[in-house]
């Protein structure tokens, strides 16, 4: 029988016998794919769209998930056999064109049911940074996730229509993505392999609530170089893990570095609940230097479960279009008022400001991540 052959394996780039539409594994939980954000200082618009390939269920899906300062959020779910069209990259509406890798993209939305279409072009700002570099997690012997990804922040212009409005996606807005690949820890619905640690074993992220309180996971575009940090602050000050970048435009041709630590000075909440207002985070250089950031946000909190980002579409929900009422600050509601529990503390993504309290001419724009979750002085568990 046959192999297909796609438009890829026309490049000089296999590693195996195999075509590329074939991968080294035969896992049905391995896939492949883009999550990028786009927001604005003013924070009426926070926009995450994400396309997917599953090579080995042969499904693509993909999601754009909206959220307003309406205090609404709109939900796009769309998917499609993966193939034949295995080399395109587009699932119903949603569209992706890769111009130039790592540099050069622009991604969109054509009509749909729930109003919702955009045509964003994507310059990177810097390098792209390779955050987790083939990730394994092993629980009594079973892999129960192995990951890569790389994040990036870039440059943004376009146009999006929702609702009846329309928003000039212009240089003062700022984009953020991710693309990873592997075995992931979200959006695979319920994982046969994840639950098994023995009562008293081992913990992972996935069999046991999670072992942190504050969490945060930001992408920032500053003037002059863009900044990435992720830190957990559990309920006894201790931070575990901590990560970050630094990198500079293309033309700088300067090399990227990392700071040695954080430190987590203060952060105010939105009304007592467990949603972020502001913060200030140090992070000390291996030099000694200490750059202080305040960060306040400005946009609505978009939730990731509006995509499926942990369960899958196991939320009966399944592919079409939903609003949602995330006006409360933690609470989300449908437009009857119904509640609809998110997961994992509320994951939930916002866009912030930053000021270099060390530099103040240093002010930037990025995607802020931040969860409260689990034990955190101030909270009820």
């Amino acid at each position: 029988m046959a192999r297909p052959l796609t438009k890829l394996d026309e490049w000089p780039l296999h590693q195996t016998l195999s075509t590329f539409d074939q991968i080294a594994t035969e896992s049905p939980y391995w896939s492949d794919g883009f999550w990028t954000c786009v927001g604005d200082p003013e924070g009426k618009v926070n926009l995450i769209t994400a396309i997917r390939w599953y090579a080995n269920t042969n499904v693509a899906d993909g999601y754009a998930c909206l959220s307003l300062d309406d205090g609404k959020q709109y939900n796009l779910r769309c998917s499609r056999r993966l193939r034949p069209r295995i080399d395109e990259l587009d699932v119903g509406p949603l569209w992706m064109d890769i111009i130039e890798g790592l540099r050069t993209l622009r991604l969109g939305c054509h009509e749909n049911e729930l109003g919702l279409t955009f045509d964003i072009g994507w310059e990177s700002a810097a390098p792209a940074y390779d955050e987790t570099p083939g990730q394994i997690g092993v629980v009594d012997g079973r892999v129960i996730f192995a990951r890569s990804n790389y994040t990036q922040v870039g440059h943004v212009s376009g146009e999006i229509e929702i609702a009846g409005r329309r928003f000039e996606v212009g240089p003062d807005w700022v984009g953020a993505r991710d693309h990873s690949w592997g075995l992931g820890e979200s959006g695979a619905g319920g994982k046969i392999n994840q639950h098994a640690a023995p009562i008293g074993g081992p913990r992972t992220r996935e069999n046991a609530p999670l072992g942190f309180g504050f969490r945060q996971w930001t992408l920032i575009r500053f003037p002059k170089r863009s900044i990435f940090w992720w830190f957990q602050r559990n309920a006894d000050g201790v931070i575990s893990p901590f990560h970050s970048r630094v990198d500079y435009p293309f033309e700088a041709e300067r090399g990227g570095w990392s700071y040695k630590s954080v430190e987590l000075e203060n952060a105010e909440f939105v009304d007592g609940q467990r949603r972020l207002d502001s913060a200030v985070v140090a992070l000390t250089r291996h030099g000694g230097k200490v750059d202080r950031f305040a960060m306040k946000t400005v946009s609505r909190p978009l939730y990731m479960e509006g995509g499926g980002y942990w369960g899958g579409w196991n939320d009966r929900l399944g592919r079409g279009v939903y609003i949602w009422d995330v006006s409360h600050p933690t609470i989300v509601r449908d437009l009857e008022g119904n509640e609809l529990p998110q997961k994992k503390g509320a994951w939930a993504e916002t866009y912030a400001t930053f000021t270099n309290l060390d530099d103040p001419e240093e002010i930037g724009l990025g995607l802020l991540e931040c969860v409260i979750a689990g034990e955190y002085p101030g909270f009820d568990d």
